[in-house]
């Protein structure tokens, strides 16, 4: 009976402990966390070997939510919003747009972010109406202490 507390005492005073230590680490979107996408960042989507360039303005709120804008000025002008969420170091996003000529968009991305949120890159899928089809691509964000 006493051997039968001492392991229940025990498993309780481990569990404490176990909990304890998980309250102190930040969740994504909170100060402290490491995968935190926030600021200016200079954003590259290479879409059939066409680099498209500019910025990238991101934040990330408490739960992991992801959002922002794409300002791309090279090659041509394309603005757009930017919704996705980050768990662990995974980005995963949607970005509606609109481009020269009236053409809109749809880009759907997965990728590792850096610590620090120092940047994020992977890989996407560009919906373009003028485009036609899917468009295979990659992403790339270089934020402030980017390597």
């Amino acid at each position: 009976m006493n051997a039968r507390r001492g392991i229940t005492g025990a498993v309780a005073l481990v569990a404490a402990g176990v909990l304890t230590g998980c309250a102190g680490n930040p969740a994504p979107g909170e100060k402290g966390y490491p995968y935190n996408l926030n600021g200016e960042y200079d954003a590259v989507f290479v879409v059939q070997g066409m680099p498209y360039s500019g910025l990238t303005t991101l934040s990330t709120a408490p739960g992991g939510a992801v959002t922002g804008e794409i300002r791309f000025d090279r090659p041509v002008e394309v603005l757009g919003s930017f919704d996705g969420s980050v768990r662990d170091s995974t980005l995963l996003f949607e970005s509606m747009y609109e481009r020269d000529m009236g053409c809109q968009g749809t880009v759907i991305g997965e990728g590792t972010v850096l610590p620090g949120g120092a940047g994020a890159s992977g890989t996407i899928q560009v919906a373009d109406d003028c485009g036609g089809g899917v468009m295979e691509g990659t992403f790339e964000f270089a934020g402030p202490g980017a390597p």
